[in-house]
């Protein structure tokens, strides 16, 4: 137990998913009957399902639970601050289960941060006692590593839209600039793209269309280079850049033409038609350092906002421009 105190303590530094395993592995060797073990934390008035272990759950893993759910274990674990074990008076979450056991995970006054659910599908658990002092043991790591991940998600997300940051934007194109640099076979491509007559829109119908109007081509914005293997940020304003990793020059061109006509095309239900001036420039073909190949896709933005808006430029060179198409 006190290795376990250790190994918890060490993983809250990483990520709460960490803790979560290590406190699963905990469990297993204190019980070792245990096949199954889901983690629940409230969201409103359910409990959601944020961990899920053993073969016999995998399917799951995306299980809500409502809190008022008397026959819920997890339900009425969380309702009475204690733990329930699995009789005639409650259902088990997996039909499957022999021998369940739902812990709360508590923090002072500050209550409920999860619910632990172990089951076995073999033979009755044996440890009910340790097992609860385990999920005990874990709660102070458990919320120190949910609040080390607001405050990281905080710094490296857009609050508005979900983004990233222009920092952590940067952060992660000066690595992956200096991972292509390494490997030497790397292209990585940058678009830079405003929000045409988005203060228009702001000046028009107010700021709350205009935030509306923001979250509609953020989520345009990661359809068109959607995560791991693309990176969008929001660069401020109505500006916006993405990352296209492992992407020729040509190909972010043609893509990034797509994303025009999706914007064009779309209904942001501001009533008003919106669309997007976007520079792209790559790298190696047109610059080697991070802050350069901002400063050209930046600039080629701005080309086609001089040509007009609504559609694509591209560094020619390191002082021209071109419209695409």
């Amino acid at each position: 137990m006190l290795e376990g105190a250790r190994v918890l303590t060490a993983a809250c530094r990483e990520s709460r998913t960490a803790v979560l395993a290590a406190l699963d592995s905990l469990l297993r060797l204190l019980e070792p009957a245990l096949d199954a073990v889901m983690v629940f934390e409230p969201a409103g008035e359910e409990l959601a399902c944020v961990y899920a272990a053993g073969a016999r759950v995998e399917h799951f893993g995306a299980m809500r639970v409502r809190r008022d759910h008397g026959a819920s274990l997890p339900a009425r674990a969380a309702l009475c601050g204690h733990r329930i074990e699995l009789t005639g008076k409650v259902s088990p979450l997996i039909p499957t289960d022999r021998a369940a056991l739902a812990i709360p995970m508590m923090i002072g006054a500050s209550g409920l941060t999860a619910v632990v659910y172990a089951a076995s599908a073999r033979e009755p658990i044996a440890s009910a006692d340790a097992l609860v002092r385990a999920v005990a043991q874990a709660a102070a790591p458990y919320a120190l590593a949910v609040e080390r991940e607001a405050d990281r998600a905080q710094a490296v997300y857009d609050a508005l839209t979900g983004l990233h940051t222009p920092r952590a934007f940067r952060t992660a194109l000066q690595r992956e600039i200096a991972t292509a640099r390494l490997t030497g076979t790397a292209s990585i491509a940058l678009w830079f793209v405003d929000t045409d007559h988005f203060k228009r829109v702001n000046d028009t119908l107010g700021h709350a269309a205009g935030d509306a109007v923001l979250q509609q081509m953020a989520r345009l914005l990661q359809a068109h280079a959607p995560s791991p293997a693309d990176l969008a940020a929001r660069n401020g304003g109505d500006e916006f850049c993405a990352i296209l990793r492992n992407t020729g020059k040509v190909a972010a061109i043609e893509r990034a033409r797509r994303f025009c006509d999706a914007v064009r095309a779309a209904d942001f239900g501001a009533g008003v038609r919106i669309t997007a001036s976007v520079g792209v420039a790559a790298y190696p073909y047109d610059a080697s350092e991070a802050a350069e190949l901002l400063e050209l896709a930046d600039a080629a933005m701005y080309h086609s906002k001089r040509c007009g808006r609504d559609r694509v430029s591209f560094a020619a060179d390191r002082s021209s421009f071109a419209v695409y198409g």
